[in-house]
């Protein structure tokens, strides 16, 4: 351990101690208030604003405090926090999959669907980047985090099969003028440098209680902790990010409200987050953290997003169009040189001639989208919602492989891949709920979409193809359907049983000369949610538990396979089930403690066999059976105007496969890993000492195989935790 870590750590501890003899000394100065309530939560998971407890399904929401105080800078930070949540990193911010109650995406297009407000930012179709890179946001002025378990279908349409995550952003205030300015350094157990961050915040009533403009702007550097053992560099996997958000608000009356906004992420990793296993025990195979790579691999994903929303109150009912245009752009570079220069005579990294090879892999997106929604007022019996989307998605995929000299310049060019597609769909959708008396009702919902996709692929090159442009086109249509009686019992509770249903999006699959096994078209996979919860205040409202037990089932699922040319292609093959319980519970036993935690059991498996991967009865991947989190957070009694707290978060992440094929798998360990922070505040101030992963934990959290082209295997890697950080932070607002 460095011993600016120790000095850290040493600092938080003697924080610690001190708050506590502040609290005892100020016991003189103020009295201990009444035992604090939990504060009701609200979401808008049903595409209204609702207290979660009275919701009939699963969600979490993670407020803006609580984000700060747990340093979650990304999505891979969520893993064992969030009840059902899995996340796969494949070694850099943007560059993860998620999983929601074991829907793992497999296939090309994701499983999970991602929000911000009401623009939806996941691609639909087939090879438009859905599992190469996804929207990974800097969650800066961001008012909170919702996490909707369980199939949305719909109200989300496409790509929601397990669920949906939505970043819920602050909108302008129009009557107080307002900032925010922060920054943090911190330091990696055995990195490369001191890691910073900047970020900063305004808002602004231009026309009091008409016109009001919120700017933001976050960035973060994380410096590399990973070595690679070939290249002889250390400390390679160095991360930027950086996000600028605009909104500008009008209401022109009181009835009519207009918000424009516009939002920029950046993501660029110079190398990914992987070190090499030794292939026999599958341990880290090098001392510290290192990796056997012929080259450093460097990635980025830049994001630009604009929306526009117009909400209007017609008095008898809501009215809501929401517009958005997205431009994204996924880049990375892959060290093929242990796959393709065999191939070409020679040995990797030796030459004479062709040393090396690479994959240069660019995908673009652009994505338009409009929804109108009218929503009635939720007076008398009958609510009801009543809506229309429709989507453009135009993706370009590109890949190019080259062969290097040992000096690393690209010699020739091995084989080359242009995939244009466009995926469009529209879909109309409606909601009710009938109380049938105050305590209960029943809520039906139906969505119905339809798809044309367009698809275009050109292979060229020595080990490609004829460079020839051939397309497929598919279309389909899919009808999703959902259905909630609610309970109301008791002071405080609600129990809900939930049916609903999700899909993923088919799509054309490629023309491939002498390979009569793919067919034109994949269909969409469905799958059937059915869950039991209950939602419970207790204690006088000073402790909440949530329950929920699920099962689902997914049938035709997406899969990817290769032809002996070498070509991905979808098939609709096997069947999977997966079924588990979920516990979280929140309690404030004393003024100023509040104790949190989550417990969730995930049984997910295929109940019939994948075309020549898996057999029934193997287990899906990357899903733990047992994760769960712990967390405590106490605020000692103000003195001065100043007050301090601690806390920390415990979580353990069970053991899972890293590949639902069992030839290409490997039991990824399961870890318990332990955050901690301190705080003192004022009213404008606040200074945050944080360790994460402060015990150490030198464990994979996901893992995958080289091969030579002689399909002998030659070397697994995996990627690692980042190691204990240290770190202080400091915000002020005016």
């Amino acid at each position: 351990m460095s011993v600016l870590s120790q000095a850290c750590i040493a600092g938080v501890l003697a924080l610690a101690c001190s708050a506590t003899a502040l609290a005892q000394d100020a016991a003189t100065e103020t009295s201990r208030e009444a035992v604090h309530t939990l504060d009701a939560v609200t979401a808008t998971a049903q595409k209204r604003v609702e207290v979660v407890t009275e919701v009939p399904m699963a969600i979490s929401v993670l407020g803006e405090e609580e984000l700060d105080r747990l340093q979650v800078n990304n999505i891979n930070n969520l893993a064992g926090l969030i009840p059902g949540l899995q996340v796969s990193s494949l070694g850099s911010p943007g560059r993860s999959m998620i999983a929601i109650r074991g829907i793992m995406p497999m296939g090309n297009t994701a499983s999970t669907s991602i929000y911000v407000d009401d623009v939806p930012l996941t691609p639909n179709g087939s090879l438009s980047g859905a599992t190469s890179g996804m929207f990974d946001l800097l969650p800066y002025d961001v008012q909170s985090v919702e996490v909707l378990r369980g199939p949305q279908g719909t109200l989300y349409g496409a790509s929601a099969l397990g669920g949906v995550v939505k970043y819920v952003t602050k909108r302008p205030d129009l009557e107080n003028f307002e900032g925010r300015v922060g920054g943090t350094i911190s330091v990696i157990d055995d990195g490369g440098g001191v890691g910073h961050a900047g970020r900063a915040a305004i808002n602004a009533p231009l026309v009091e209680g008409k016109l009001g403009l919120r700017i933001s702007y976050a960035e973060q550097t994380t410096p590399g902790w990973i070595d690679n053992a070939v290249v002889g560099r250390r400390d390679t996997n160095d991360v930027r990010q950086n996000a600028g958000r605009l909104a500008l608000a009008w209401k022109p009356s009181d009835t009519v409200e207009v918000l424009l906004t516009a939002l920029s992420q950046k993501n660029k990793g110079d190398n990914f987050g992987a070190v090499a296993l030794d292939p026999v025990t599958f341990k880290p195979k090098l001392p510290g953290y290192a990796n056997e790579f012929f080259l450093l691999q460097p990635s980025s994903i830049d994001y630009d997003v604009y929306g526009l929303s117009v909400d209007w109150d017609l008095g008898w009912a809501d009215f809501n169009s929401s517009s958005s245009w997205m431009k994204s752009n996924a880049w990375r570079l892959t060290d093929l040189s242990a796959e393709y220069i065999p191939l070409l005579g020679q040995k990797p990294g030796v030459g004479p001639a062709m040393a090396y090879a690479t994959l240069d892999t660019d995908i673009e997106l652009t994505k338009w989208t409009q929804e109108f929604r009218l929503t009635s007022k939720g007076e008398g019996r009958l609510q009801w919602q009543l809506g229309g989307f429709y989507t453009d998605e135009d993706s370009s995929y590109v890949e190019d492989g080259a062969a290097l000299n040992p000096a690393g310049k690209p010699l020739m060019s091995l084989f080359t891949a242009s995939v244009l597609s466009t995926y469009k769909e529209k879909a109309l959708f409606g909601n009710a709920t009938w109380k049938f008396t105050d305590k209960f009702d029943l809520s039906l919902g139906v969505r119905r979409a339809e798809n044309d996709q367009e698809f275009k692929q050109t292979l060229g090159g020595p080990l490609g193809g004829d460079g020839v442009q051939r397309t497929t086109r598919s279309s389909e249509g899919v009808t999703t359907w959902s259905a909630s009686p609610r309970l109301f019992f008791g002071k405080d509770s609600m129990a809900y049983l939930r049916v609903a249903t999700g899909y993923r999006a088919g799509g054309p699959n490629p023309v491939v000369l002498g390979a009569p096994e793919v067919p034109s078209q994949v269909n969409s996979d469905t799958l059937t949610n059915y869950e039991i919860g209950l939602k419970t205040h207790l204690w006088d409202r000073r402790a909440l538990l949530e329950m929920a037990a699920f099962r689902i089932d997914w049938e035709d699922i997406r899969l990817s396979l290769v032809t002996a040319q070498g070509i991905a292609y979808g098939v609709n093959g096997g069947t999977a089930r997966s079924e588990g319980v979920e516990f979280t519970g929140t309690v404030m036993p004393v003024d100023g403690l509040r104790l949190s935690g989550s417990m969730t059991y995930t049984d997910a498996k295929l109940t019939s066999p994948f075309p020549g991967q898996a057999a029934a009865g193997d287990p899906l991947p990357q899903v733990p059976e047992w994760a769960g989190s712990l967390q405590a957070n106490y605020q000692f009694p103000i003195r001065g105007g100043w007050g301090w707290s601690v806390g920390g978060a415990l979580r353990y992440y069970g053991e899972r496969e890293a590949s639902v094929a069992p030839a290409l798998s490997i039991e990824l360990p399961g870890y318990t890993s332990l955050d901690l922070n301190a705080e003192l505040s004022n009213e404008n101030t606040t200074f945050r000492f944080f360790v994460t992963n402060a015990t150490n934990e030198a464990v994979y959290v996901a893992a995958g195989r080289t091969m030579y082209a002689s399909a002998v295997l030659t070397r697994w890697n995996g990627v690692m935790m980042q190691p204990r950080t240290v770190g202080v932070s400091f915000d002020y607002r005016f």
